[in-house]
């Protein structure tokens, strides 16, 4: 009863900037409301691509794991293409086509800041393999149009990394190549 008693005993004007007022308030909390759901969604888009990205990477290793023949093709392939069996440069090929086109995705959720710095560290082996030998011979000029302009240009003005030894050297023995 008290409040209908503080209603009646102010002017409409001031009931209308009252009304006005509580509008505002709850227009700006609903405003807070949709931000952190966009914020919290966001998170969660980021997550989902970060793990997707590394469904890809174990997709693409596990037949290297349960074949060695991958790995002794990458080596030689990488070192000097024209040198590789005609089965290595066939292996070589599907994986790298695959690891490339991956690290597109990856290059692009990075660029739109879906991959924080870190998480885009991967960026040193797509580097050593694009500048390997085999690949700047014979691979890439006749595979690179599979791939975006963009991430061409982007390769293209890198420079190979230091601290990535080559496969051949990391595998040794005749996996050298």
């Amino acid at each position: 009863m008290r409040r209908f008693a503080i209603l009646a005993g102010m002017t409409l004007e001031q009931i209308s900037l009252l009304a006005q007022i509580a509008g505002a308030v709850a227009f700006l909390a609903s405003l807070i409301f949709v931000g952190l759901q966009i914020r919290q969604n966001t998170q969660s888009q980021r997550i989902v691509a970060v793990e997707s990205l590394a469904a890809a990477i174990a997709a693409i290793n596990v037949p290297a794991m349960q074949s060695p023949l991958v790995g002794t093709a990458l080596a030689r392939t990488l070192k000097d293409w024209r040198a590789a069996s005609h089965d290595e440069r066939v292996i070589a090929h599907y994986f790298l086509f695959c690891f490339f086109k991956l690290h597109e995705q990856a290059w692009y959720q990075h660029k739109r800041r879906v991959l924080e710095p870190g998480q885009w560290s991967g960026e040193n082996l797509i580097r050593a393999y694009y500048h390997s030998p085999g690949i700047q011979e014979v691979c890439w000029p006749s595979r690179r149009h599979a791939f975006s302009p963009q991430f061409q240009a982007y390769l293209a003005a890198t420079e190979p990394p230091q601290e990535i030894v080559p496969l051949s050297d990391l595998f040794g023995g005749e996996s050298g190549g």
